[in-house]
């Protein structure tokens, strides 16, 4: 069996994986869906530092699924049920089997939070490409403005409803500013219920009531740390977002992958332990 298990495909999991490989250590990696994790929900990558113009979330998994291709990754189409330290190595368990590695490296991300209403989409990636005539994007952050930006292209008219003033990025607001179909609303939502026969939701806010094709939340999102939670190894490692807190940034989870396959040569050669 490989020496490193990775959980979670996305951008901090592969780069982790590439280092390994281009060190020669072997891995495998865990996923439940797809390459890319939520980097499939991004308007524009702009902060690799290699895109001036900035990339489509989408473009970018494929870089990913080259990289994939070109280093011969492993990746298991599978969910991790648990984890376990045994023996003195981690056991991974999912439904296949159960995978014995000396080091774990968890790249899982976060999970959107959620309103407790029905029929709220929460990522941007799963909604089909065609047009809509109204879009409710509830949430001020980053999030809320990127999806905006997305939908927008596809949609006649998008509300950004914030119950304060906007924590998205300058630039981010700037360029939702030049979309003339795009406007921002203060208030919070009351009521979510489908219109019947009309396949519709009708959104009761403090700003107003509205009759939308689609409701998209973006209200923060909470680390996936559930499998590792109180754990505690040196031969354990987190990567990127899931434990990045507010500093989810995909430059940053591209650097703890590659740190953290560095980390692991080092002890594999010479016994270092930071």
């Amino acid at each position: 069996m490989a020496l490193v298990g990775i959980i979670g495909a996305g951008v901090g999991g592969i780069a982790t994986a590439v280092q390994l490989a281009r060190y020669g250590i072997e891995s495998v990696i865990f996923e439940r869906d797809r390459i890319g994790g939520l980097i499939r929900n991004a308007y524009s990558v702009e902060n690799t530092m290699f895109f001036p113009d900035g990339i489509k979330g989408e473009k970018v998994v494929k870089i990913l699924e080259e990289y994939v291709k070109k280093y011969d990754l492993k990746i298991l189409y599978q969910e991790v049920k648990a984890v376990r330290k045994a023996g003195g190595q981690f056991e991974v368990e999912t439904e296949e089997g159960t995978y014995r590695f000396k080091y774990l490296v968890v790249a899982t991300g976060t999970r959107p939070r959620k309103l407790p209403f029905e029929g709220i989409v929460y990522h941007v990636a799963e909604v089909p490409r065609r047009h809509y005539g109204r879009v409710l994007i509830i949430g001020g952050g980053d999030v809320a403005f990127d999806y905006a930006l997305t939908v927008s292209e596809t949609s006649d008219e998008v509300i950004i409803l914030m119950r304060s003033e906007p924590k998205a990025l300058p630039y981010l607001q700037k360029l939702v500013k030049s979309r003339p179909n795009i406007r921002t609303l203060m208030g919070q939502v009351r009521e979510v219920r489908p219109i019947n026969g009309r396949g519709k939701l009708l959104a009761r806010t403090s700003a107003g009531d509205f009759e939308v094709d689609l409701i998209l939340g973006a209200i923060g999102r909470v680390p996936n740390i559930e499998l590792v939670e109180g754990m505690k190894d040196d031969n354990l490692f987190l990567v990127g977002d899931v434990k990045n807190g507010i500093y989810r940034q995909t430059a940053l989870a591209i650097a703890d992958g590659i740190k953290t396959a560095m980390v692991i040569w080092r002890r594999e050669r010479y016994g270092d332990i930071e």
